[in-house]
Order: C-alpha cells, then sequence, then structure tokens
C-alpha cells in the first residue's frame, strides 16, 4: 500500500523502452523523460487506470537507482509523496527528530529530497516540495552525508 499523499509509486527497470512495450505503451518523445538526479534516474510518468500514475525510472548514472536493480532487481522501488511543509523546514524538522535526508535536488515533480534511512527492501521515499506550501524563510543546507548507494 502507497504511502499517504503519493503522488507516483516507482517502478526500477534497467530496460525503460522494454517495459515500456510489456506494458503496452509506445516509446514517447525524448522530451517526456524527467531527470531524477537523486536516484541517477531518468524517468518517465505514465497514468495508471487506477491509483497514482506510476514513474518508471531507468539508471542514467551508477547511483541509488541503479544499486537499488543490482541488489533486488526489476520492480516497485519507492514512491514520490507530498511534503508536508517547504523543503527547508522539512530538512530542519528531519534534522532535529533525527531522520538523514540527501540534499535538495530535482526531479520529475518538482524540488524534492530523499529519505535516507528508515525505508527497507531497497524502497526509496522521495519528500516532493508542493508549489502551494506556505512560505517560510530559507534554513541553511546542511553538508549531505555520504552514504553508500
Amino acid at each position: 500500500m502507497p504511502p499517504p499523499g503519493t503522488i507516483a509509486e516507482i517502478h526500477a527497470t534497467v530496460d525503460l523502452e522494454r517495459t515500456l512495450t510489456d506494458l503496452g505503451l509506445a516509446a514517447p518523445d525524448a522530451s517526456a523523460f524527467v531527470t531524477d538526479d537523486l536516484l541517477g534516474a531518468r524517468i518517465l510518468v505514465v497514468e495508471r487506470p487506477a491509483g497514482p500514475p506510476l514513474a518508471l525510472a531507468e539508471p542514467s548514472t551508477e547511483g541509488r537507482l541503479a544499486a537499488t536493480l543490482a541488489r533486488h532487481g526489476e520492480g516497485p522501488a519507492g514512491w514520490y509523496v507530498r511534503t508536508w511543509a517547504p523543503l527547508a523546514e522539512l530538512r530542519h524538522q528531519a534534522r532535529t527528530g533525527g531522520l538523514a535526508v540527501s540534499r535538495t535536488g530535482d526531479g520529475p515533480f518538482g524540488r524534492q529530497v530523499l529519505a535516507l534511512d528508515g525505508i527497507p527492501f531497497g524502497r526509496h521515499l522521495i519528500l516532493v516540495e508542493v508549489p502551494d506550501v506556505r512560505e517560510v524563510p530559507e534554513l541553511p543546507e546542511v553538508p549531505a552525508v555520504p552514504s553508500p548507494p
């Protein structure tokens, strides 16, 4: 079951075109793909008849998604979820609450951070800043702690 506020479910694949064919979808124009720099992947968001959209993710670097595929194979790999606060505030709350989050990055739904611990089975929880959250002053960024892919 997806977490509350899920924008899209992430599906990891080593061959996006094959996965599209398996789903009965035609390969779109190259402009339909978006880079997710936190996962190190190119993403294609496809609508489904029921449930949240599917974010098909194929590695574009030897980053987190490539590591997930190497360890767990193709299939469900996590979720893009709306934040409850602007990212600066969320990062501050996470830091004070002991939750490690990544640096701020860009993805298919906008500015985002990745929860770095507490997510089992190689699933990624990406918290996406929604544009209509209330404005708060920008808090200083904390340098990212290196972690294995």
